[in-house]
């Protein structure tokens, strides 16, 4: 049972914040810290940013009448609305802004616009509203003054890592017909490395702009956005969902640059720094891709859980169709965030897996001709090991995104939310319900990243097969 923190002149202070609602329950911090693991895992891929990663949250046109209101204080006072440039306000804004880094007081006397709908934007995973801060989820001892330098040194330093793994391996492959299968193969494994890197990079780059670049998948990266997905699947009590998944991200990945360790320094004896530091890179990118995986994870969960409390609220508050947009507008910004992030993933990720996956088979076909099954010279087993650890990488790749995400997609989410809303409709209300079907139809939007992701899959697996066996050399000592 969650307690009230507040005394008597605060819970006034409380009431005035929320009006309509007065059992709003402040989080006992004792008792609703958020696991050490999700914090580490925020931790360690870098998505810390901003100071703060609770604020104050309002729906969308609480958003915007917000922006009228600092915008007429900037120009003195005057009511200046009809000069306001609406393609500057940003619809993340309460996650890209710095202004918000300002300490977080949820009883301040100088409140800003609220509305019920405002109210949803604190809602834990029973639909109940739960206003808490850092202290009382347990982030503030990872999220401390520095943080955001750690974040940008953590990426740069990765980075820079997989950026020169790239250029000293693929200087020795580069440019050599006899190599363009091993180089093709390479490249595969090599660039979902960097997949997670560039993105979180973009995203500290949106947020350090305030949300004023295009792009708004990169939100879905900002630490703010994460917490307020997180706080839908009460981990103060039920813990980490599906740990059998989050231990699959976390030791897969290890397993395979543990394998790739012993294969370069136990079977081939390399010792030299040059490998030693591409075990290391490997070792750290995978890692980190796994923690990324587990955070796509995290939020599909939370949307599924969100959408189904929406579609409640609709029922209950049928009728009142102010309201329900405004509930509908902030769902969708946050769900469209989500959504075009996993099509940026997933349109990068599915050719180089496609590629990595013919790569392999083709080169299975040809070295397993030069290969006796009973041969046990070193050169044979390091092979045979080489082989086993490509496809535990191109299996894990091409794997566990899809999994995380139910798809390679998350357009089902709201498809079936869209579907559940007409079914809900009925003769006494049909006007309200016909304004939300047409409210939910203009503000569906198509991501056009599947014929993109499509065409490059085509030309890989060309490539990959459009091989002979003369214009490989089956020798050839070429790094793993």
């Amino acid at each position: 049972m969650e307690m009230s923190l507040l005394g008597g002149d605060e819970e006034e202070n409380r009431r005035s914040l929320f009006p309509w609602q007065q059992s709003i329950r402040l989080s006992d911090s004792k008792k609703s810290e958020w696991p050490h693991m999700i914090w580490f895992i925020l931790k360690i891929t870098g998505l810390f940013y901003h100071r703060n990663v609770v604020t104050k949250r309002w729906c969308i046109s609480c958003e915007v009448d917000n922006y009228k209101s600092r915008l007429c204080t900037d120009q003195g006072g005057h009511k200046q609305t009809d000069l306001i440039m609406w393609d500057s306000i940003d619809l993340t804004t309460c996650y890209e802004h710095k202004r918000f880094d300002d300490e977080l007081n949820l009883l301040s006397h100088q409140l800003e616009k609220y509305c019920k709908a405002c109210e949803t934007c604190w809602w834990d995973r029973y639909g109940k509203v739960s206003v808490y801060t850092e202290a009382d989820i347990g982030a503030q001892a990872w999220n401390h003054r520095g943080s955001r330098l750690v974040s940008v040194v953590i990426l740069l330093v990765v980075a820079s890592l997989i950026l020169f793994e790239t250029i000293f391996t693929e200087n020795k492959l580069f440019a050599k017909r006899e190599l363009l299968l091993h180089f093709m193969s390479y490249t595969a494994f090599l660039c979902p490395l960097f997949v997670f890197p560039v993105m979180n990079i973009c995203s500290k780059v949106r947020s350090a702009l305030s949300g004023r670049v295009l792009g708004l998948w990169a939100t879905s990266l900002n630490a703010r956005y994460i917490v307020q997905r997180l706080q839908y699947l009460d981990l103060s009590k039920d813990g980490l969902p599906s740990k059998w998944f989050l231990v699959i991200c976390l030791v897969w990945p290890i397993c395979c640059s543990t394998y790739r360790a012993y294969i370069t320094f136990a079977l081939k004896g390399y010792l030299d720094i040059a490998h030693r530091l591409n075990c290391l890179t490997v070792g750290i990118t995978e890692f980190m891709w796994g923690c990324f995986v587990y955070i796509l994870f995290l939020m599909r969960l939370s949307f599924q859980i969100q959408l189904e409390l929406v579609l409640d609220f609709i029922k209950k508050c049928e009728g009142d169709e102010d309201l329900c947009q405004r509930v509908v507008r902030r769902l969708t910004v946050d769900f469209r965030c989500f959504r075009d992030c996993v099509a940026v993933y997933m349109a990068m990720m599915i050719p180089l897996c496609v590629l990595g996956a013919s790569t392999s088979i083709t080169w299975q076909y040809l070295i397993l001709a030069h290969i006796d099954k009973d041969c046990s010279s070193l050169w044979c087993v390091t092979e045979r090991n080489i082989n086993i650890m490509i496809w535990m990488d191109v299996l894990m790749f091409s794997s566990l995104g899809p999994l995380a995400i139910g798809g390679f997609n998350v357009d089902y989410l709201w498809e079936n939310f869209q579907l559940h809303v007409k079914f809900m409709q009925n003769k006494i209300h049909q006007k309200f319900w016909n304004k939300i079907v047409r409210f939910l139809e203009r503000t569906e939007d198509q991501v056009p990243y599947f014929s993109f992701t499509t065409i490059l899959s085509v030309v890989s697996l060309y490539m990959a097969f459009n091989f002979d066996e003369k214009d490989i050399d089956i020798t050839a000592d070429i790094p793993i």
